[in-house]
């Protein structure tokens, strides 16, 4: 798999300096012309790469900033054609007349960028690849878990039909389009295209090559399984990171992607029996679904065969597609259980809070019922935190009136981001008290700011992540996890196996 790192030079000190240095594993770079000053020497740019340059001029039509004139596009490239360039993205809506003529077609990518993904996409891609240039590249964007697989049916496509140079780059943009970029390469023609760095994104969805190599680096083709993190925002997710370094470590050609749902009825698509689900359909055997926030309790009601724990909290975050049946288990319990473990907190009698009223609470509680703690239930709805305390015979109660509690657990996202909570800042708990985050960030929570200045103990969702990680892997897998690979992969220190 070629990785091309897209380049920009806004906010770059000495960005010759920086083309000479490309990203660790980056073997291409592209320059987006249309992003630098007019007055850069983008010459100059050109030949400070040590990496083969990919010089692209996206014009405001396809979502840059360069001109959609023929006229002004054509003087461009007569500027560049002689300069050491080992590719030209043409756009086949402006610069046809130029392939062939100007441009050799073994030197170009002829390319076009979509704001939505149609349902032509197999013919355009088609009409694309009949221009017989290096490579054609068809670029959607993803607003729907329907997008996503039209792309990997797409690629699938490629894969499996007379494309046998690979010629094909496919994948969609945005947020809910990084599946795509992902597996994209791995199907159809092996070009990656990264941002330079995190943060330094040129389009929507783009990965950086240390991200691209964590998560499918260990892949060399189509994988034999693929997992999906399902949430409504699973880029976010730690997940796929955690999970694939398992696999790297095992030897195991499986991948794990990050799949946002925005509906049940998406969901409902996705949790099918076994060879039943819309990734088979597309050449991507299924092996199972970790779920998120919002959807453990959704998930749940479309599993069929359902373990104790996850019936009696009718929530799920782990789902195996079997031969007839959906199976579901809740293996936050036994994240939950281990850092208790870790913390050397007794559970038997213990009072403990929790906060929330969703599948993650429900989660903790009976993690908490099982272990024989006290359970006290805290929430902004305090209807809603009535109901779900008498399911679980927990006590309802409130952040003001939360008296003596040897733990607390933030099942909800509040604080995720570091911005401070208005409801977590009025939590009142005893210095030395072991406080869990069951959200976690980029940065440091909201909660785990409050607990360096309050003198709690803290443990971070990543911890509570590895562990529910653990049983997931052994439970979609069948073999013992490897933990360390997968601790460090969340940047976690050494851990007991």
């Amino acid at each position: 798999m070629e990785i091309v790192a897209s380049f920009a030079p806004q906010s770059v000190s000495d960005p010759l300096a920086r083309l000479a240095a490309p990203p660790v594993g980056t073997t291409m770079v592209e320059l987006r012309a249309d992003l630098f000053p007019e007055e850069f020497p983008l010459q100059q740019a050109v030949e400070a790469c040590r990496l083969p340059v990919v010089l692209t001029l996206r014009s405001r039509a396809e979502g840059g900033q360069g001109p959609s004139s023929p006229v002004d596009r054509e003087r461009f490239f007569r500027q560049t054609v002689a300069w050491p360039v080992a590719l030209f993205d043409l756009e086949a809506e402006r610069d046809l007349e130029l392939l062939g003529k100007l441009v050799p077609k073994e030197k170009a990518i002829v390319s076009r960028h979509l704001e939505d993904t149609p349902g032509d996409i197999e013919q355009l891609m088609a009409s694309l690849l009949g221009l017989g240039t290096r490579y054609a590249k068809l670029v959607t964007r993803a607003w729907s878990l329907t997008d996503v697989l039209a792309v990997l049916r797409l690629a699938d496509a490629l894969a499996r039909g007379a494309n046998g140079q690979r010629r094909g780059v496919v994948f969609a943009q945005g947020e809910q389009g990084v599946a795509t970029r992902l597996m994209g390469p791995l199907l159809a023609a092996p070009l990656a295209y990264a941002s330079w760095g995190p943060g330094r994104g040129v389009a929507p969805g783009q990965l950086s090559p240390e991200e691209l190599l964590a998560l499918v680096g260990h892949l060399q083709g189509r994988p034999k399984r693929i997992y999906a993190v399902l949430s409504d925002r699973a880029h976010l997710s730690l997940s796929p990171r955690m999970h694939a370094a398992g696999f790297r470590a095992l030897g195991l050609p499986y991948a794990f992607v990050p799949l946002s749902v925005g509906s049940v009825a998406e969901l409902e698509l996705l949790l099918r029996p076994l060879g039943e689900g819309p990734l088979d359909a597309v050449g991507l055997p299924t092996g199972g679904f970790a779920v998120t926030m919002p959807w453990k309790e959704h998930a749940c009601a479309c599993c069929t065969l359902l373990a104790p724990r996850a019936q009696r909290a009718r929530a799920v975050n782990t789902v195996l597609p079997r031969v007839g049946k959906v199976v579901g288990d809740l293996t936050d319990v036994d994240g939950l259980n281990r850092v208790f473990l870790e913390a050397g907190l007794a559970l038997p009698g213990a009072r403990v809070a929790v906060l929330g009223t969703g599948g993650a609470a429900r989660a903790a509680l009976v993690a908490l019922h099982l272990a024989g703690a006290r359970a006290v239930l805290v929430g902004r709805d305090p209807a809603k935190v009535e109901k779900l305390a008498r399911e679980f015979h927990a006590v309802a109660s409130s952040i003001q009136e939360l008296g003596a509690v040897g733990a607390f657990i933030n099942a909800t996202p509040a604080g995720a981001s570091g911005v401070p909570d208005p409801l977590l800042e009025q939590l009142d708990l005893p210095e030395g008290c072991l406080v869990v985050d069951l959200p976690y960030g980029e940065g440091p929570t909201f909660l785990e700011t409050l607990a360096a200045e309050r003198g709690w103990d803290y443990v971070s969702g990543r911890e509570v992540l590895l562990y529910q990680g653990l049983s997931q892997f052994a439970a979609m897998n069948g073999i013992a996890p490897p933990v360390r690979a997968m601790a460090a992969a969340l940047g976690l220190g050494e851990v007991q196996a």
